[in-house]
């Protein structure tokens, strides 16, 4: 079983000492100004949309990269769009070389489409996601089973 998922509740338990799903990637720093490895930001996508999963989102919305401050993150439940914390900018390049990657997105071809499809535990994240530019803003669509 996944150790952020608790079969009894529905919510994300996260490691100790993690207050939200930025602190994930905090966590896992070895120390300060040292790269992010790639598991810790492949464990943020995973907590990022297991959490849309979970809350029923039919679409997530990664910004598109920010001139400064931090990325914001968007899912939308029905007809409702509800805000996520947002995450640093200078995350935005590993993150969105990361989801290519899991996505299976071709290199520097852009529009791109692809599928995510991952299964935690008992859970099975299937999402479409789309990008239109290196520079844009990550769409993904749930795929219903």
């Amino acid at each position: 079983m996944n150790p952020f998922v608790n079969p009894n509740r529905r919510s994300i338990l996260l490691p100790s000492g993690c207050k939200d799903l930025m602190d994930v990637l905090k966590c896992s720093e070895s120390k300060p100004g040292s790269p992010i490895p790639a598991d810790a930001i492949q464990h943020f996508i995973h907590l990022l949309l297991l959490q849309a999963q979970q809350e029923q989102a039919t679409e997530l919305v990664i910004g598109a990269v920010p001139s400064s401050g931090a990325t914001p993150i968007r899912y939308k439940v029905g007809d409702t769009w509800h805000d996520l914390s947002p995450f640093p900018s200078y995350l935005q390049p590993d993150v969105t070389s990361e989801l290519a990657r899991m996505a299976n997105l071709p290199v520097g071809q852009f529009p791109n489409v692809g599928i995510l499809d991952v299964t935690l535990g008992k859970f099975r994240l299937r999402w479409a996601v789309r990008m239109t530019s290196a520079d844009a803003e990550f769409v993904f669509v749930r795929i219903q089973d």
